[in-house]
């Protein structure tokens, strides 16, 4: 991650605008307001002792625009074709690994969903880069069971689905969310943006400016001056060692823990924190999977080689090569009797006591995790495979799978609900954030399409319900 002091204080007691949260939708928020808005004065407060040390520092960090939403789909692939520009801008995001690798995404489908895949694929009329990838030649992927003949020993239900067909997405691959926080963080401080860490925001509220009425001693504003235009807004910033930062505007992108702040207000966002976790693995089985050349056409290859590409299996489970370190992720969205929410409550002693280590439930590898593998992937039952690692973070997820943009009238921006996809949608999602700050009610993305914010609201929600949620 970034190095910075844990002493970063900010200079002043009073900006233009605060940025709540450092993670990749913050970071982009603030790098595309202060190019847009060189006179501003921006702080982003962020609980962490540096940026991108939340969720996004626990991110797959993984690429594409094969969705069923057209607004996920542009959103995406705009931010890509960003990243992908900033290799050719800048030459250390290039070696000595790069910022972005294209290998693919390989959807292994069962019958019941090839159709509806390969529909939204020709629906988009060649938007979607992706392919086809008949049943012979996915036979060649090592150790990998087509018709399994069941879920895991001794269960008596029917068994998992065989696979028939397999999508491969072009466009997808992995992001290094930690390059990608660095550019966004020091072009945005080059630019004049202060960052404030090891700041836990405890909470927003309307004090400080005397044409608001407040009730005594709740410090809460009257309902009736919500009418009056201009009369109530959020004005300060109380963090948890007790000082406070006064803000024309607030922009709110602290992911999971954005509701403790919000919520108090009234304001309310339609998302959720879910805890996940991912796995690393390697052993022999890895490896002859790493080694295993797919019959697919990527756009980054090695010296001309297709590579493992991300795998999904029908079961919903994840597999990301690491290529560096001969290993792999694994991941799988567990929903079932977890607890939404967070565990971590900012608000209550002013602490943010988040650790990616401590949600690594590495218990919920034999659980979880290999019942959803190995039914197609057996090897992974063995001795062939080690589990290395476990880490988490958490998925702010919406209703729909799709992002939520929505702004109150007393000067606060909420931006989140990235359903897990927050990386990948980042630069899109700043853009709209600057252009709705500027009272714009379109923004121009980085591939030129013309986007109008108010699709994100809530209040003129225009969106289609995300089916590709990974």
């Amino acid at each position: 991650m970034v190095e910075s002091s844990p002493r970063s204080f900010a200079t002043k007691d009073a900006y233009d605008v605060v940025i709540v949260g450092a993670g990749a939708l913050g970071l982009a928020s603030a790098y595309h307001l202060v190019q847009s808005r060189s006179d501003l004065s921006i702080v982003v407060l962020d609980a962490r002792s540096g940026p991108g040390e939340g969720s996004t520092g626990a991110s797959n960090g993984m690429v594409r625009d094969v969705f069923s939403s057209w607004d996920n789909h542009i959103l995406a692939k705009s931010s890509i074709a960003f990243y992908r520009h900033l290799m050719e801008e800048h030459e250390e995001l290039r070696a000595p690994s790069p910022l972005l690798d294209l290998f693919g995404y390989l959807w292994l489908l069962p019958e019941s969903r090839r159709q509806e895949y390969e529909s939204l694929v020709s629906q988009s009329e060649g938007s979607i880069d992706a392919q086809p990838v008949s049943l012979e030649k996915l036979r060649s992927c090592p150790g990998l069971d087509v018709t399994p003949a069941r879920w895991y020993e001794d269960d008596g239900v029917h068994a998992p689905e065989p696979i028939s067909s397999g999508l491969f997405g072009r466009n997808c691959g992995a992001v290094a969310p930690e390059r990608l926080v660095r550019f966004y963080y020091e072009q945005a401080k080059r630019s004049g943006v202060e960052f404030r860490f090891d700041s836990v925001v405890q909470r927003l509220s309307f004090e400080g400016r005397e044409e608001i009425l407040l009730h005594e001693p709740s410090k809460l504003p009257f309902a009736f001056q919500k009418e009056m235009k201009g009369r109530l807004r959020i004005s300060g910033v109380k963090l948890g060692d007790g000082r406070s930062v006064r803000a024309d505007h607030v922009i709110v992108a602290a992911g999971a823990w954005a509701e403790k702040l919000l919520h108090p207000l009234g304001i309310a966002t339609a998302c959720s924190p879910r805890p996940q976790t991912l796995f690393s693995v390697s052993g022999r089985v890895v490896e002859e999977l790493l080694r295993w050349e797919p019959p697919v056409n990527p756009v980054d290859t090695d010296d001309g080689r297709a590579r493992f590409p991300f795998l999904i299996l029908p079961t919903g489970a994840l597999l990301k090569p690491i290529f560096r370190d001969r290993q792999m992720w694994v991941g799988y969205e567990d929903s079932v009797a977890h607890p939404i929410g967070t565990r971590e409550d900012p608000g209550k002693d002013g602490r943010l006591d988040f650790s990616m280590v401590a949600m690594g439930d590495r218990e919920a590898f034999a659980t979880d995790v290999l019942p959803a593998v190995t039914p197609y992937l057996p090897g992974f039952g063995t001795s062939g495979v080690r589990l290395e690692n476990s880490w988490g973070g958490y998925y702010h997820f919406s209703p729909d799978g799709l992002p939520v943009l929505i702004e109150e009238p007393y000067g606060v921006i909420f931006v989140g609900g990235d359903s897990g996809s927050g990386v990948m949608k980042a630069d899109s999602i700043g853009r709209l954030v600057a252009a709705k700050y500027e009272g714009k009610a379109e923004a121009r993305l980085f591939s030129g399409e013309s986007y109008r914010i108010d699709r994100l609201s809530l209040d003129h929600r225009a969106v289609q319900e995300e089916r590709i949620i990974l």
